[in-house]
């Protein structure tokens, strides 16, 4: 008897603490599982390159030299980015961008430098929330994807990092669809 009770206990134990920690993460396909990898692997190295740069006061050029000699090296080694890199400062505003062509990876355009994002609501849970926010935007190009990240040092936000992928990109390249992408959760 001793040992159902304790089995009892435990399960009460494991309901409860996931109640606590609210709703089940929800099961990836293997296309958005390896997805969220790749882009949580960008963001890890692009915040080991760009967060040192902000948080020794790099210039807007300093920085986009920075991203356009990534995208450079990339192409050079027969491995093109197929992904939109954008840097933006702790208001919200466009420091850096580069986007790869989605037809010709090795041609590379930039971005809009300048443009301010601080009244844009689906960047707030990066920059009130402290949490990577993944959503969908309309270009003059056609509808895109976006993922962005707070990077952060000491406890200060010295701004974002964002990667970016047109509609199609995401299907051809990684299986996955729009639905598909804003049902992962980058921060788990």
């Amino acid at each position: 008897m001793p040992r159902a009770i304790a089995g009892l206990a435990a399960l009460l134990l494991a309901a409860l603490l996931s109640a606590a920690c609210g709703q089940p993460p929800t099961e990836l396909n293997t296309d958005q599982a390896k997805f969220k990898k790749q882009v949580r692997e960008i963001l890890s190295h692009e915040e080991k390159i760009i967060a040192p740069l902000l948080a020794k006061g790099a210039t807007p050029a300093e920085l986009q030299k920075n991203i356009d000699q990534q995208f450079a090296q990339a192409i050079d080694a027969g491995k093109p980015l197929d992904h939109d890199l954008a840097v933006l400062s702790s208001k919200a505003v466009v420091l850096a961008w580069r986007s790869p062509d989605p037809e010709d990876l090795k041609q590379t355009y930039l971005g809009y430098i300048g443009q301010n994002y601080s009244h844009f609501k689906k960047m707030d849970p990066v920059f009130k929330k402290d949490r990577i926010a993944a959503f969908e935007v309309y270009t003059q190009y056609g509808p895109g994807f976006g993922v962005c990240a707070p990077l952060n040092q000491d406890g200060k936000l010295l701004g974002a990092l964002c990667v970016g992928y047109d509609y199609d990109s995401l299907i051809k390249r990684h299986g996955v669809d729009k639905n598909e992408l804003l049902a992962i959760n980058f921060n788990e």
